[in-house]
């Protein structure tokens, strides 16, 4: 199960709980595979919460009820959907259907839940607070531990007691019961394989693919997923983490072209970060993965197989896995290669 940090004003939470829907856009009314890339991470069942910027406060939860899509129109028949607060130009395009899971009726106060800081450092929500720092997005992926935290808080503050019913809106500072509103606007979904296919494709639209797909070859029994992971205040993010049944996050690295030199530096990075970060799991916790277009010529196959080696020698985490992708005769495939044996193809699997 994932968990979702929506950030949100009080008009679009207002909308979002009485029509049903979470979303995130910008001002294009083109298509925008970096945000559908984010609203595809959403899952059926999976946790929200809400942070609304005016009040400085978190809400929830609620639960996705439906697979992602995007709506052109911005409208929920028969009146049109308000725009970003005042920000006229940002509309919410990109959405998933919602349904209350244990609501409550009262906030937690971004005070109380970030700034007064816990006794242990890994307690801290450094998603939360990352995500402030870097800013400008919308939908954001929280740990299972982060969402306890503030589900707790969430459940202190309102007495243990949720509210009843199944229909709710806001009110500028509280949420309240509601009638349910009828949610009609448009469902569509993007087509991202025919894209990819038609060589018309970006790295996000390989990250898009996998994360709507989840081909088990990759995705093995986890048990969480996130995408754009920040790690680090100044660093880069995690293409895509996983955490699987056996707790083993699943750090992967994806490039559209050939990998090139040098990519296990920033793997090395996002190990480091996730061991400090989760410092009561030892180093066979941590599974680095690397994607990109399948490799023509053999000396690159050999740096590449030299620089691997190098990485597993020094990097203190498993041995690093490594994927290729093709695309040919109408298909998209991933393969497993075997790096040390001459880059065998260990599986493969259609996407």
């Amino acid at each position: 199960m994932n968990y979702h940090l929506f950030i949100v004003d009080e008009i679009s939470l207002k909308f979002h709980l009485e029509y049903g829907f979470v979303g995130t856009g910008n001002s294009n009314q083109n298509f925008n595979i970096g945000l559908w890339k984010d609203i595809a991470r959403l899952k059926i069942d999976d946790k929200i919460i809400f942070y609304v910027q005016k009040t400085k406060k978190f809400y929830g939860v609620y639960k996705v009820s439906s697979y992602p899509f995007f709506d052109t129109t911005h409208y929920l028949q028969p009146m049109i959907m308000p725009f970003l607060g005042n920000n006229q130009n940002i509309m919410l395009q990109y959405r998933a259907l919602i349904q209350p899971d244990i609501v409550f009726q009262y906030g937690i106060e971004e005070f109380d839940l970030l700034d007064i800081l816990p006794n242990n450092v890994t307690d801290i929500l450094w998603s939360v607070l990352y995500r402030k720092l870097k800013g400008a997005r919308g939908c954001s992926p929280i740990f299972p531990h982060e969402f306890n935290i503030i589900f707790n808080k969430l459940n202190l503050v309102n007495n243990s007691t949720p509210m009843l019913g199944n229909s709710f809106s806001f009110n500028g500072n509280n949420i309240l019961s509601f009638n349910r509103m009828l949610y009609q606007g448009q469902i569509n979904t993007p087509n991202i394989r025919n894209i990819i296919l038609n060589n018309q494709y970006s790295e996000h639209h390989i990250h898009a693919l996998l994360i709507e797909n989840l081909p088990n070859l990759l995705f093995n029994n986890i048990t969480w997923l996130g995408n754009e992971v920040y790690s680090g205040a100044g660093m880069q993010a995690i293409d895509i983490l996983t955490i699987d049944i056996n707790n083993i996050f699943n750090i992967i690295e994806i490039k559209k072209d050939e990998i090139p030199k040098g990519i296990t530096t920033q793997i090395f990075k996002y190990v480091q970060w996730l061991q400090n970060r989760f410092q009561n799991f030892n180093l066979i916790y941590f599974q680095p993965i690397i994607i990109g277009y399948k490799i023509n010529g053999t000396r690159k196959k050999n740096l590449r197989q030299q620089e691997f080696i190098y990485f597993n020698q020094n990097s203190n985490a498993m041995p690093l896995k490594y994927f290729e992708y093709e695309v040919n005769n109408n298909s998209i495939i991933l393969n497993k290669i075997d790096y040390l044996n001459n880059w065998n193809i260990i599986r493969s699997q259609i996407i």
